[in-house]
């Protein structure tokens, strides 16, 4: 049986609970509810799971892409670039868009940040904007190269979660 977050999607969880809302749930982090609870300002917002960038991954060939093995011990690195040039416009669709336009709207945010390993893209206010950043940080050459890496080594290809936190007004 699947398990959904608390916006109704495996994709999305949300950051934290507010003292109105249940105390259990799915995907909590339990750290930031003990800061939001001790009274520290702990801001709104959701978290993209491993899940979300894998079912990415799936969606958007990437993962056939990755798992390509090219002739010889050539350098990685145009390869990456190459990769993160040709998934740039990939889409993100289906299950995933409409967990990730749901909980954009649900956050009720007139702009928020998108933050993953290493990087924050800031003021996003509009739906296409925030999944331009996402892809973003799903395709960081960093990250690719890390992929790129297990996958040659024929292990499971890392992913990873993406923080999406309101800003204020």
């Amino acid at each position: 049986k699947e398990t959904l977050g608390p916006f109704g999607s495996r994709y999305v969880r949300q950051l934290w609970q507010t003292r109105s809302q249940p105390q259990g749930g799915v995907g909590r982090v339990p750290m930031v509810d003990l800061l939001a609870h001790a009274g520290l300002p702990v801001p709104k917002g959701m978290v993209l799971s491993k899940e979300a960038h894998r079912e990415f991954l799936d969606q958007s060939g990437l993962l056939e892409n990755l798992q390509t093995h090219p002739d010889g011990g050539e350098d990685p690195a145009p390869r990456v670039l190459t990769i993160c040039l040709s998934h740039r416009s990939s889409m993100i669709e289906g299950e995933l868009n409409r967990a990730i336009c749901d909980a954009l709207i649900g956050l009720g945010s007139p702009s928020v940040t998108v933050a993953s390993e290493g990087s924050a893209t800031r003021h996003l206010k509009s739906i296409p904007e925030v999944k331009d950043a996402i892809r973003k940080a799903w395709l960081s050459l960093e990250g690719l190269e890390r992929q790129l890496e297990a996958a040659s080594l024929g292990l499971e290809i890392p992913t990873w979660p993406i923080l999406i936190i309101a800003e204020e007004g």
